[in-house]
């Protein structure tokens, strides 16, 4: 039987939806070498065979006044982009993760007949739940990263499948942390992990307070300080914020790598969390928004729990610590980070996310890329 030649529009605004759209592109064109994919990405996505046609970086901001500050360059580039995809006439737009941006091109898509899948629930359990039942206006397919999230959907008409974490896939359920240290040439230390984020505005916000604690936490010498991030800028960024610290960070390329081979990390809170918890690393998560959004998030009661980062979502209750806005400050965090550091026994926790990790492990390998073919195969 021949093979159809799809196309297929892919928009991954972030860094983390970028891993997410590159492992779903290899896996499409495995299954299909037929079909033609443009897409919006970063480097992840550049690698592959699609064709890009718009670098992710312009998106990169985050929170209300942030984006308000960007608007007229997010609202050009963004309709350039609409354009770009309606003149390639795709069979299926698949927006992954980054709601705010893939929702917009998905409610102008449908009024071109563009079918839409969504590829990374929105959290619809921890902050406006009411928006499944708009989202059903202009999302045909919906991929799911958790096993808990098909369940949300059923009262809307929005076809919702669980397929699996990629990084459940990408990390074994078991972590030598011994072997993982020689692999980034680091041995008869110890690593903290030191990831504040990938956006500019988190790590101008989140790294001047880590340094700060980590400096009060006056760790000893059998203790190495490292980060991660692929972008030279970025890199150059967390230097100079931390020359003024006296708190000196090493650099490795791959944060996975980094985080298996870590005893412990200090983190902003998003898919690096995650990241951490499959890696079997102890960990403090730490967040801190612009107080404009903090206020408008508080007077409307728009956050459903108490807890926001993925391993305690998915625990449902507080597994790691969190510090988070008010409470973010030098000396609150460095006895937080202390106290996790120092517990002797923390076979319990290790248990916790392993457990965790196997929850988020799909029946297949390529399952993602399977249902997008099949709902192609069926609708289009």
């Amino acid at each position: 039987m021949s093979l159809r030649a799809f196309k297929i529009a892919v928009v991954a605004g972030e860094a983390s939806s970028d891993m997410l759209g590159a492992a779903l592109i290899k896996d499409l064109f495995e299954l299909n070498p037929t079909i033609e994919i443009i897409a919006v990405g970063g480097k992840k996505i550049a690698s592959t065979a699609a064709k890009t046609i718009q670098d992710n970086e312009v998106f990169s901001v985050m929170g209300l006044t942030e984006v308000i500050k960007y608007l007229p360059r997010l609202v050009k580039v963004k309709n350039q982009t609409l354009k770009k995809i309606i003149a390639f006439k795709p069979d299926v737009f698949i927006g992954i993760d980054s709601p705010d941006l893939n929702f917009s091109l998905a409610k102008s898509l449908k009024k071109h007949k563009i079918p839409v899948i969504h590829y990374v629930s929105p959290s619809v359990w921890a902050w406006r739940p009411n928006r499944i039942y708009k989202m059903q206006g202009f999302i045909d397919y919906l991929l799911t990263l958790f096993p808990f999230e098909p369940n949300i959907y059923k009262p809307t008409s929005i076809q919702a499948v669980f397929v699996g974490h990629p990084l459940a896939q990408k990390i074994p359920v078991s972590i030598n942390k011994n072997l993982a240290k020689e692999q980034i040439n680091v041995v008869e230390k110890k690593v903290l992990a030191l990831l504040p984020g990938s956006r500019n505005r988190e790590i101008k916000t989140l790294l001047p307070v880590f340094l700060a604690a980590l400096k009060r936490m006056n760790l000893n010498d059998q203790w190495l300080i490292i980060s991660s991030n692929v972008n030279a800028d970025k890199i150059k960024m967390v230097d100079a914020i931390a020359a003024g610290s006296d708190v000196e960070i090493k650099w490795v390329d791959d944060a996975t790598d980094l985080l298996k081979a870590a005893d412990f990390a200090l983190l902003g809170s998003g898919t690096v969390a995650l990241e951490a918890m499959l890696c079997k690393t102890p960990m403090v998560v730490a967040y801190k928004i612009s107080p404009i959004t903090w206020s408008i998030v508080n007077s409307f009661k728009m956050m459903q729990l108490p807890y926001y980062s993925l391993p305690n979502v998915l625990n449902g209750g507080f597994m790691v610590p969190e510090v988070m806005q008010n409470d973010l400050t030098a000396e609150r965090l460095s006895e937080v980070c202390t106290e996790v550091i120092n517990q002797s026994d923390q076979s319990e926790l290790m248990e916790s996310f392993e457990k965790i990790h196997q929850t988020l492990l799909p029946n297949e390998s390529n399952l993602a890329a399977q249902k997008v073919m099949n709902f192609m195969e069926t609708r289009c």
